[in-house]
C-alpha cells in the first residue's frame, strides 16, 4: 500500500514539474514584455533582463492621443462584435437545437464543415466582394460579418448547450400561447447565460486582438484599432522607431483588459466550454 502511495506521488511531482517548466515557457516572453516596459532607455540598450531601477517614464511616451483614439476605435468595434455574435449565434444554434426542419442535420453539417477552411483562403474573395461592395476604409467588414452567423465553433458551442434544455419546456410555453421568437428570448436565452457569457467574452477578445482584419481593409489612420495603429507606429514607421521600453509599455496597456476579463471572468471562460460539452 505504502509502494502505491509512493508510486502516485512520485508520478504526480513529475506531471507538476512538467507543466512548471511549460508554464515558464510560455509565460517567459510575457514576463519580459511587462520588465521591458518599467526599464530605463540605459537598461534597454545594454540588453538586460530585468531592469536595474523600475521606472514608468515609458509610459506617458506611449500612451498619447492617437493611442487613446485607437483604444476607443477597439471598444466600439469590439462591443459591437460582441453583441452582434452571440445574438446571430444563438439565433442559429436556437434553429438547429429547438426547431424541426427538413435537412437541419444537412445544414449543421456544411456549418460545422467550413471550420475545415483555412481562413486564407477566404480571403481574397471576401476582399473582391466588400471591395465591390464599397466597404473597403470603412468597419463594415470588421462588424457586418458578426451578424451573419456569428461563425461555427459560436454556433456548435450553443447548439450543443441548447439541446441539454429538455423539451417538455419549451413545449408547455409553446402550449401556454408563446411563439418560436418568444421562446428563444424568455426561456431558452435565459438558460444558456453561461455559454452566452463565454461567447461574448471571446468574441471581443478576438476582435480585441485582431490585426489582419483591420490591415486588410482600412487604410485611415484614424480607423484604425489598438493593434494596426500600434503596428503601423512602432513597426513598419520608416520614421524614428521609439526605444523598446516604449513599445512593451504600450504593449502591456493594451494587454491589460484581456488579462482583467480573464481574472474576473475565469469560470465563465472555463464553465462555458466544460458545461456546453456536458450539456451536448
Amino acid at each position: 500500500m505504502q509502494t502505491i502511495k509512493s508510486k502516485r506521488a512520485v508520478g504526480l511531482a513529475i506531471r507538476y514539474v512538467v507543466l512548471l517548466i511549460f508554464a515558464v515557457i510560455f509565460l517567459f516572453p510575457v514576463v519580459e514584455l511587462i520588465l521591458k516596459a518599467f526599464m530605463t532607455d540605459e537598461d534597454i540598450a545594454s540588453g538586460a533582463l530585468f531592469p536595474s531601477v523600475f521606472t514608468v517614464a515609458a509610459f506617458p511616451k506611449a500612451i498619447d492621443s492617437g493611442y487613446f483614439w485607437w483604444l476607443k476605435n477597439t471598444l466600439i468595434i469590439g462591443v459591437i462584435n460582441m453583441v452582434g455574435i452571440t445574438l446571430s449565434s444563438s439565433l442559429c444554434a436556437y434553429g438547429f437545437a429547438k426547431l424541426k426542419f427538413k435537412g437541419r442535420e444537412l445544414v449543421f453539417s456544411i456549418v460545422i464543415a467550413t471550420l475545415m477552411l483555412p481562413s486564407i483562403c477566404m480571403q481574397i474573395p471576401l476582399y473582391k466582394l466588400y471591395f465591390g461592395m464599397g466597404w473597403t476604409n470603412t468597419w463594415l467588414p470588421l462588424i457586418i460579418p458578426g451578424f451573419c452567423g456569428g461563425g461555427a465553433i459560436n454556433i456548435f458551442l450553443m447548439r450543443q448547450y441548447m439541446k441539454g434544455i429538455p423539451d417538455s419546456v419549451c413545449e408547455a410555453a409553446k402550449v401556454d400561447g408563446a411563439n418560436k421568437f418568444l421562446i428563444y428570448l424568455v426561456i431558452v436565452m435565459p438558460m444558456c447565460l453561461p455559454i452566452a457569457g463565454y461567447v461574448m467574452l471571446m468574441s471581443f477578445l478576438g476582435c480585441w486582438n485582431d490585426f489582419m482584419t483591420p490591415l486588410l481593409y482600412i487604410n485611415e489612420q484614424s480607423l484604425y484599432n489598438l493593434s494596426l495603429g500600434l503596428y503601423y507606429r512602432y513597426v513598419n514607421n520608416a520614421g524614428s522607431i521609439p526605444p523598446a521600453n516604449v513599445q512593451m509599455a504600450a504593449a502591456t496597456v493594451m494587454l491589460l483588459p484581456c488579462i482583467i476579463l480573464f481574472f474576473f471572468f475565469q469560470k465563465v471562460l472555463i464553465n462555458g466550454v466544460s458545461v456546453g460539452a456536458v450539456k451536448g
